[in-house]
């Protein structure tokens, strides 16, 4: 009795699994299509702008060069913060956190070879509640500029960073 006490669940055990598989993969084709664009009506593409004709384009990876070196330049970032409380006033003051001499030495887009541009003080994204606080001076990403964004930390909070891509209509004036 025990015997078959044991198969049953087994098998039980087995079959959930395998139905839960499959309901998973049965939900895959909707959950990727959650992953596509919201608020676009229509089968027109959207182009975005590129840069100009005689700057260089890089894909948008997450392998891109420019992507990897600003997540570098995070970890002296957040150091100083950790040490200071404050952001530094320059980028050039990363290049003083021990440790992070090699990584701060290009302060500049691997694609555009334009140095990155700072701003302390960062700009809002009001949407996800990030300043946006250095960034790519030209569109050299397929028609995006990659940028660290900050989240503003609560009392006795760590900063939080990430390296974003964003939209080269994010850097123009657009009147309604």
């Amino acid at each position: 009795m025990k015997a078959e006490t044991k198969s049953e669940h087994a098998i039980e055990g087995l079959a959930g699994r395998i139905g839960l598989m499959s309901l998973a993969l049965a939900m895959l084709p909707a959950m990727m299509g959650g992953c596509a664009g919201q608020g676009r009506s229509g089968s027109m593409p959207t182009t975005r702008p590129g840069p100009p004709p005689d700057q260089k384009v890089a894909p948008i990876t997450n392998t891109d060069p420019c992507a990897m070196r600003l997540h570098d330049l995070c970890g002296p970032l957040l150091l100083y913060f950790a040490a200071n409380r404050q952001l530094p006033a320059r980028l050039e003051q990363l290049q003083q956190v021990p440790g992070f001499q090699h990584v701060t030495a290009e302060l500049r887009c691997p694609v555009s070879n334009l140095p990155y541009v700072y701003n302390p003080a960062g700009w809002l994204l009001p949407e996800k509640q990030q300043r946006v606080i250095i960034y790519d001076r030209a569109p050299a990403h397929d028609g995006m500029r990659w940028a660290i964004t900050i989240e503003e930390p609560k009392e006795d909070q760590p900063l939080i960073t990430k390296v974003i891509a964003l939209p080269e209509s994010r850097f123009t004036f657009q009147p309604r």
